[in-house]
């Protein structure tokens, strides 16, 4: 290249990231950093031979040309190639020693060789090799073209930024199906699908024979099955005078449960202190009879003595003969004791007939009468729960009895009352 020519300006691209102008000699973006696509192609390399580089100007005719110095061993490996393709470059010196250098001033010598001349060096390399080195540093023949950049980011000047312009499209056209409507965002679904193929959200569980009704208690406290508003939706309003009427009914229901509890609270704490408290005998303040054998009134069943006994006076099985105690205030009776026969003894009892169907005739104090069934075993004191209170007498009734025969009547040798011990009682 000659002083005189200009230099060619390197080709300048289009950093495909940022937008910015990057130089084509530049392999990454100065902006960005993104790296360059070669864009540049390097010249067609001449047909010809490469001109010979210039050694320098020739020497005079009369100098005396002396031999090139041998490389040094500790040159680096990089000069010796260089050194080498100058000296072929370069036509080969030849220098005369001695006398010969005076006659060679008007003696012609004849041409000697290159190679015999200088010693046997590295081949120079070759054009195929250059140009695989310099496509390293420079852009290469043949590389894809950048691609094109997206249309919604157009270019802008470095340290400038734009708002990118927004682009309006149409909504596609979706495909109908025929199951479950999405009741968030009114999209089809196909019939398989339990969730929106658009928001994802559940479907309801949807039973083929048919909802199970909810209990009245359910219905009644408002719970009517239906699916709980999303997060952020507003619940549907409820109008009419279903709402009134619920109320109402359940403002019914709670008084009715505050009545029953006034009413049976009472029945409920007595008898859990029945079950709980200590058990205490209640003597009666007067025993009387419809009949009695003489000799054995009916006082002798109070008088805590076993071997004595009320007796009808009666053969048989004395229905309807009745034997009463009574009390001089109300009390409260939880069980009653009675000893069958003439004695607790065994061997005694057998004497006389004794009572199988009892029936109590219980009074309180305002007069009302309960009647209770009873029947007894053969042999020995039975306990019979009563749990009533305030009570003024009680009659037994006889109705059938055990053991009945000639010369025996029905005999009752003890009953025994019992109450639930207080604060007062000892």
């Amino acid at each position: 290249m000659s002083a005189s020519e200009t230099p060619a300006r390197p080709a300048r691209g289009t950093c495909a990231d940022c937008g910015a102008e990057a130089s084509s000699e530049r392999t990454f973006c100065e902006d960005c950093g993104a790296f360059l696509s070669w864009t540049a192609q390097p010249g067609p390399a001449a047909d010809g031979p490469a001109p010979a580089v210039a050694a320098g100007p020739a020497p005079a005719a009369g100098a005396t040309a002396s031999p090139a110095p041998a490389p040094s061993a500790s040159a680096s490996s990089g000069a010796a190639p260089a050194a080498a393709a100058s000296s072929v470059a370069a036509p080969a010196a030849v220098t005369a020693a001695g006398p010969a250098e005076r006659e060679a001033e008007t003696t012609e010598l004849p041409p000697v060789p290159a190679e015999a001349a200088a010693p046997a060096q590295a081949p120079a390399p070759s054009p195929a090799a250059t140009e695989r080195a310099r496509a390293l540093l420079v852009p290469v023949a043949g590389a894809p073209a950048a691609p094109a950049a997206d249309p919604a980011v157009a270019p802008v000047l470095p340290g400038r930024p734009e708002e990118a312009r927004p682009r309006v499209r149409g909504a596609a056209e979706e495909p109908e199906f025929d199951g479950a409507t999405c009741p968030w965002c009114a999209t089809s679904n196909p019939p398989e699908r339990h969730f929106c193929r658009r928001c994802g959200a559940q479907f309801a569980t949807r039973d083929e024979g048919g909802a199970t009704p909810l209990p009245w208690w359910r219905r009644l406290f408002g719970g009517d099955g239906g699916e709980a508003p999303w997060a952020g939706q507003r619940p549907r309003l409820r109008r009419g005078f279903g709402r009134t009427v619920r109320l109402a009914l359940l403002a019914g229901l709670v008084v009715l449960v505050l009545v029953a509890g006034l009413i049976w609270a009472g029945p409920a704490v007595d008898a859990v202190n029945d079950h709980f408290a200590k058990r205490v005998p209640i003597d009666p303040v007067a025993v009387t009879a419809s009949r009695s054998y003489e000799g054995h009134g009916p006082e002798l069943t109070v008088d805590k003595i076993s071997n004595s006994w009320w007796g009808t006076g009666i053969e048989g099985d004395s229905a309807g003969e009745w034997l009463e105690a009574g009390f001089g205030r109300p009390v409260r009776l939880l069980d009653l004791v009675i000893t069958p026969g003439a004695s607790a003894d065994v061997a005694q009892q057998l004497a006389q007939a004794r009572p199988r169907q009892l029936e109590l005739l219980i009074t309180d104090v305002d007069g009302r009468t309960v009647t209770r069934q009873v029947e007894l075993t053969g042999d020995g004191a039975q306990r019979v729960k009563l749990r009533a209170g305030r009570v003024t007498k009680v009659r037994l009734v006889l109705r059938s009895a055990f053991g009945v025969a000639a010369g025996k009547q029905v005999a009752v040798a003890e009953v025994e009352f019992f109450g639930r011990k207080t604060s007062g009682s000892s």
